[in-house]
């Protein structure tokens, strides 16, 4: 179970590192995304910035011992992944998306929680 756990670690730390970094440079499809959400460019930035330290701290817990500080790092940042997928869920479901808008959001939270289970099994 480590082993997955560590793959999807990997998998967490990469798409979350993109795609804050997409936000944080305020792309064109950013750009479109954080108007259709609401957002102001500031707001959507900071989401990027806090995607991209989770992600980080995803990748910092990778190799680390069960019960130690950075293992702790690593659960933290992917709770905190998770939390904001569910609230994605939230602002596509009230912008009208419905599931089909909200399930990348949806599959990320997902991937976040079976790597945080895998973890602390």
């Amino acid at each position: 179970m480590r082993a997955v756990a560590s793959i999807l670690s990997v998998i967490v730390f990469l798409t979350f590192a993109t795609t804050g970094a997409q936000k944080i440079i305020f792309n064109t499809m950013s750009s479109k995304a954080a108007e259709h959400l609401g957002f102001t460019k500031k707001m959507f930035q900071l989401v990027g910035l806090l995607e991209v330290l989770g992600a980080l701290g995803v990748l910092i817990g990778l190799a680390a011992k069960k019960g130690s500080f950075l293992a702790l790092v690593n659960e933290a940042a992917a709770t905190g992944l998770a939390v904001m997928m569910i609230a994605a869920v939230v602002f596509h479901f009230r912008k009208g998306d419905g599931l089909k808008g909200a399930t990348p959001a949806l599959a990320l939270g997902a991937v976040c929680l079976v790597e945080l289970v895998l973890r602390l099994a």
